[in-house]
């Protein structure tokens, strides 16, 4: 196991408390330049969402990555942006799972540091409270522990599944404690770095603003409003509400690709399976389908409560188009031209 492709650890914490370095030098001495552009790498690339591999075969090179993980914390701590620190945690989780795939004796020494303590040589036999600690935001079905044989208090995963759990533990110990209580000094001395992430993550916004104003985002019902406010937030849906926007953003034309973007702060995104389900439900496979009425969303526990509208139908897109009844003669004309 290379310390440095999980800098996450406690290993790889101790390896840079002995190392002696202040925060001063790193954050202003030449010779850790290059940890200071990594770590603005990481932090850039999570913003986008994935975190590539960097060069780390020499000793210096390995410090460098090492590094570059507690300076990119500073760096998102000083941005203080909440979809940011989910973004940044989900990506670093993910770049820790992409090595995983490649570990060969190193694995259970990470998981024990991630409070998992498989056992045997795979498949693995692990507590039931440890699984549910690392498992509980994954809404699969075949993640339920009521769908796992369990014996004296422990269950069977694969090896593929271990890494998988321990991809979702890395999340939540990389979110945890940030953002860090840093000084405007601190984030004074790194503003070469901050001023470029900034920009990336206002135009990351700009563009998630314009996606949604394609459509009339003020005419959705509460429930859909409900529903994107807690995407926004990064908090992962129930598989009920997931179909049940997907399917209510595709009706009201919004692209496969737009809402599948949306997606990308939720804590267990993978954007292949997440395109795969969204193209699915728009039609890929031959039916396109309907989102739910508003009684099949109230048994499934969507319905946030009625307003006023709401006690008048009986389907979300009956909302949505009353609604846009009332916004067309607000919105702006479409421009004629001359001699029309």
């Amino acid at each position: 196991m290379r310390i440095s492709d999980y800098p996450f650890t406690e290993a790889a914490a101790s390896l840079v408390r002995s190392a002696g370095y202040s925060l001063e030098s790193l954050l202003g001495k030449t010779s850790f330049k290059t940890a200071r552009g990594r770590a603005a790498q990481r932090v850039a690339q999570a913003i986008s969402g994935t975190i590539s591999e960097s060069a780390a075969n020499t000793e210096a090179e390995q410090l460098t990555e090492l590094l570059s993980y507690p300076l990119a914390r500073i760096m998102v701590s000083c941005l203080d942006d909440s979809i940011l620190l989910r973004r940044y945690a989900l990506a670093e989780a993910k770049l820790a799972y992409r090595r995983m795939q490649e570990e060969k004796e190193g694995l259970e020494a990470i998981a024990n540091d991630l409070g998992l303590h498989p056992q045997g040589p795979g498949p693995y036999m692990i507590h039931f409270s440890e699984y549910i600690r690392a498992a509980h935001r994954m809404h699969s079905s075949k993640w339920k522990l009521t769908n796992r044989d369990l014996q004296q208090g422990y269950l069977t995963i694969t090896e593929e599944e271990l890494k998988r759990i321990m991809e979702e533990a890395a999340r939540e110990k990389i979110l945890k404690g940030l953002p860090l209580p840093v000084d405007e000094k601190t984030c004074a001395s790194l503003q070469e770095y901050l001023g470029p992430l900034k920009e990336q993550l206002d135009i990351i916004r700009a563009r998630d603003r314009v996606d949604l104003g394609r459509v009339e985002e003020g005419a959705f019902p509460p429930c859909i409003k409900k529903m994107l406010n807690d995407v926004a937030k990064g908090t992962n849906l129930a598989h009920s509400a997931r179909f049940a926007l997907v399917s209510f953003l595709l009706q009201i034309n919004m692209t496969a690709e737009e809402v599948v973007s949306l997606f990308n702060t939720s804590p267990d995104f993978d954007e292949e399976r997440t395109r795969y389900q969204v193209e699915h439900i728009a039609g890929a496979s031959g039916t396109s389908y309907k989102p739910p009425a508003c009684a099949t969303m109230a048994t499934y526990g969507n319905c946030p409560g009625e307003d006023e509208l709401c006690r008048k139908i009986r389907h979300p897109l009956s909302y949505y188009e009353r609604r846009m009844r009332l916004f067309k003669p607000l919105l702006p004309e479409k421009s004629q031209e001359p001699g029309t």
